[in-house]
Parts: C-alpha cells; sequence; structure tokens
C-alpha cells in the first residue's frame, strides 16, 4: 500500500507520530451498506462489484475508508473461477483452431468449440475466467458483522503501517509468552529485554527489525511482522511503537498503537505451532536415544537481553553436557554475531543455531566460531549429533 494512501487513512501530530483514522460505530452503517452490497453481487463477476463500490453507497460513506474496505472485502472472500471449459485448455484449443488457418474470430471459437464438445459460447465464457477480475464474488463468512468488519480494517491498517517500518519496539505486561512465542514462530530478528513490573505483572520488551532495515525478503519479513500486533492484543497492557518509512527518502514518522485500540484480536497460539519443530524433535528422539530433548525451556539472561531456545538438548548418561538449540527465521550475519556475544558474555557458549538457507537477508559472511546447521525444509539430526559430539 503506498505512503499517500496511508496518510490519507491516518493522522500526524506535531511530533511526527502516525495516528490511525480507526474505523469506529460512527462507520458501522456505510460498512452494513457495504456488506449489503457485497451480499448482492456473489455469484458475479468480481469486476462488477468492484465497480458498484466506486460508486456512492446508500449511506454516506468516506471515499478512502470505502476503497480501503473494498480492498480488505476482496481478501476475506475465496473467490471461483466459474468456467464450462478449464480456462488454459479453452485457450490452448483457441490457439490451436487460430494458428491452423486465418478463421474470423467466430469460426476460431466455433472450431475450438467442436474441438471441447462445448457450444461456442461456453468456450468464450472459460476462456479468461481464471482472470482474478472475471473471477465469480463468493460469500462473505456468516459472522462478518458491521462491528467485526471495522476492527479487520483496524487492523489492516496498521499492519499496512508496518511492513514500511525501519525499527519495532513492543512493550507488554501480562500473558506475554504468546506475543514471544509468535515472534519465534514468525523468525523476525528481534530482541527480548525485561520491562520494569506493572500492577504486578512481568514487563517484557521486544525490539524488533523493521523490513525497510532488510535486505532481502522484505515482503515476506513484512507480512510475518504484522502479525504481531493481533498478538499483542492478548497481553494484559501493549504498546508499540514503529519507525516508518514515509516514501522512498530518509523520512520517517512514528506509529503509535496502544492496548484498547480497535483492532481485531488473534487466536490463541498452540504449543505445536511450527511443524518444523515438531518434526526436528520427532526425527531427532529417533536417531538419538542417548539424548533427552526438553521442548521450550526457560529463558536466558544474556547481556541484558532474554533468550528463548527452541529447545535444550541433555545426554542422559552425562547430564553435564547440555546443548542448547534454536530455529532461526529470517538472519543476518549481524545479528547472529551479536546473539553469539551475548551469550558467551553470559557463559554460555554450547548453542547450536539452525538457519534456513532461503531466508538470509544480507550478502554478509558468517560470524567466526558459529555452530551454525543450514536446512532448507527438513533439519538434520546427524548434522546437530555431529556437533553435539564434538563439545
Amino acid at each position: 500500500m503506498q505512503p499517500r494512501t496511508l496518510l490519507g487513512l491516518s493522522s500526524r501530530t506535531g511530533d511526527a507520530t502516525i495516528v490511525p483514522n480507526y474505523l469506529t460505530e460512527r462507520d458501522h452503517p456505510w460498512l452494513c451498506a457495504a456488506l449489503d452490497e457485497h451480499a448482492r453481487f456473489v455469484g458475479q463477476r468480481r469486476s462488477e462489484l468492484r465497480a458498484r463500490m466506486r460508486e456512492p453507497l446508500p449511506t454516506r460513506a468516506p471515499k478512502g475508508k470505502l476503497r480501503f474496505v473494498a480492498t480488505l472485502l476482496e481478501t476475506l472472500g475465496t473467490d471461483q473461477a466459474a468456467a464450462p471449459v478449464p480456462p488454459r485448455e479453452a485457450r490452448w484449443a483457441a490457439f490451436r483452431a487460430a494458428t491452423a488457418r486465418p478463421f474470423a474470430r467466430e469460426a476460431v471459437l466455433a472450431t475450438a468449440a467442436r474441438e471441447l464438445g462445448v457450444e461456442a459460447e461456453a468456450l468464450e465464457a472459460s476462456l479468461f475466467a481464471d482472470l482474478e477480475s472475471e473471477r465469480r464474488v463468493s460469500p462473505l463468512p456468516d459472522d462478518l458483522t458491521p462491528e467485526r468488519l471495522a476492527l479487520e480494517a483496524n487492523l489492516m491498517l496498521v499492519r499496512a503501517w508496518l511492513r514500511r517500518a525501519v525499527r519495532v519496539r513492543i512493550a507488554a505486561w501480562g500473558n506475554t509468552r504468546a506475543l514471544i512465542r509468535q515472534a519465534q514462530l514468525a523468525g523476525l530478528l528481534c530482541v527480548v529485554r525485561r520491562q520494569p513490573p506493572s500492577e504486578s505483572h512481568e514487563g517484557i520488551a521486544l525490539e524488533i527489525s523493521g523490513p525497510f532495515a532488510l535486505f532481502r525478503h522484505t515482503e515476506l519479513y513484512g507480512r510475518a511482522l504484522s502479525a504481531l500486533v493481533p498478538r499483542a492484543a492478548w497481553c494484559d497492557r501493549f504498546e508499540l511503537v514503529a519507525e516508518c518509512a514515509l516514501g522512498r527518502g530518509p523520512e520517517t514518522a512514528k506509529l503509535l498503537v496502544r492496548s484498547g485500540d480497535p483492532i481485531a484480536v488473534a487466536h490463541e497460539v498452540t504449543k505445536n505451532g511450527r511443524r518444523l519443530e515438531s518434526r526436528f524433535e520427532r526425527d531427532f528422539r529417533r536417531r538419538a536415544p542417548d539424548w533427552d530433548v526438553v521442548r521450550e525451556p526457560r529463558a536466558l539472561e544474556a547481556g541484558g537481553t532474554l533468550v528463548f531456545p527452541d529447545f535444550e538438548l541433555i545426554h542422559r548418561r552425562e547430564p553435564e553436557r547440555r546443548w542448547l538449540l534454536e530455529i532461526a527465521g529470517f538472519w543476518t550475519p549481524e545479528y547472529l554475531a551479536t546473539k553469539l556475544q551475548r551469550l558467551q558474555s553470559a557463559g554460555i557458549d554450547r548453542l547450536v543455531i539452525c538457519i534456513d538457507e532461503r531466508r538470509g537477508c544480507s550478502d554478509s559472511g558468517m560470524p567466526d566460531g558459529a555452530r551454525i546447521v543450514r536446512y532448507k525444509n527438513r533439519i538434520d539430526p546427524e548434522r546437530v549429533l555431529s556437533i553435539l559430539r564434538s563439545g
């Protein structure tokens, strides 16, 4: 989403703070009208609904917000291609008919239709049915009320800003483990520190690199970062501050999101939320029966930060042989080097870091002395074992 669009849906204070113009109860009447229009076009072409949503609704609606909501509604359905013949097959038949002889258009369609055993009108309707604008509008979820739509739109607005973030800081109190776990599952470049407690709740602060600070995978990373927002709403209290780029130049502004802001809340994270972790645990237990596997061991203090390993690996007959294993998502050599330095300063040197070869975000070399296991789709337990045996 372009900065101009985002600024049109937000306010800026004197200290260059971005305040999203959230949808509220005052917007519910026209949101209800937008939902009614969407329901009226179910089964028709998406292009027809788009044209209607560019026109005024029966209830007056702010133009910018209406365009924004119309875009959101497209993501909430599951549009289908409605075609008597698979579109690619129809195009290929028409291409063969057109190259065989220089027929007129009607003759080409008739020849291709006879080949496929359908009427010419059915063939013509199938030619481009898989294009996004030609797909048929599908029903929206039954529980999508104007209230829920407003919350989803507000969340979408905040997420759009976060995809332009250079850096993000989330301070949270109470029920923070789900937030930390989401950051781990998303593979974000993140440092966790303790915060002073508030109302008897322990506090943490997540300092996260934004997509505009990276060299590669910025779009994929931006989506992963934006997934933290609805998770933060699970905490008893939180405050998110993001430094966001306003364009291609150096100008930035601060986005501020707090507890109580009207944004949609995410579902709770399941314990086995990452398939890669579960598969490694299963494979390692089979390959290394002499080692116990402890999932999500206690957090470690290291250089003023908190480290949350994914596993602790303990030799059964020699329990002093203990290793920590962390599965990194997105990574840069600088991020890994800083993490290792903090751990070593805290006396923790038995650490294996598993990195996804496809998610490196810079061109720099790897830090010296790092015990690294590279992987793509599966972590090889034998490569982890070879490091454990060496120490």
